[in-house]
């Protein structure tokens, strides 16, 4: 899994040094964001192909389908929730689910933490950068 996520953020780096120089004096140009994904991508891909050559196998040889499965519905379920929702609160819920399902049992904390991720990437993208995204059934007023 770790080696296809790898080819995945070599393919997005080398998309995003196709992207043109748009010539004028800028700080950050097109090419910023894509070349910060990817080489985020690339580095956490190469951890988890260290760590999968590290790993020993797992005892009975099985994988666990449940969480694997649990984890795909909430990303499906997300999907499908994110404009009728919104953005903040879809993520807030898809955050939230995500940690309950990787085993943590404190509610109240996970629902905190993923409503202030989801504020903070709704205010870095949607205020600060002008990419509209869903405001959903409950509009922010800031």
């Amino acid at each position: 899994m770790s080696a296809g996520f790898l080819a995945v953020a070599l393919v997005v780096l080398a998309q995003a040094f196709m992207i043109p120089d748009s010539g004028a004096y800028q700080a950050v140009g097109p090419r910023a964001f894509p070349l910060l994904v990817g080489g985020g991508m690339a580095v956490v891909a190469v951890i988890g192909v260290a760590q999968a050559f590290r790993s020993p196998a797992a005892p009975d040889g099985e994988v666990r389908w449940g969480p694997v499965l649990l984890l795909v519905g909430a990303l499906v379920l997300y999907a499908v929730l994110l404009v009728p929702v919104g953005y903040w609160q879809a993520t807030t819920l898809f955050f939230t689910a995500v940690a309950r399902v990787l085993g943590s049992r404190r509610l109240v904390r996970d629902l905190l933490a993923g409503l202030l991720l989801a504020l903070a990437t709704y205010f870095l993208f949607d205020r600060l950068l002008g990419i509209a995204l869903p405001p959903g059934l409950v509009r922010l007023a800031i």
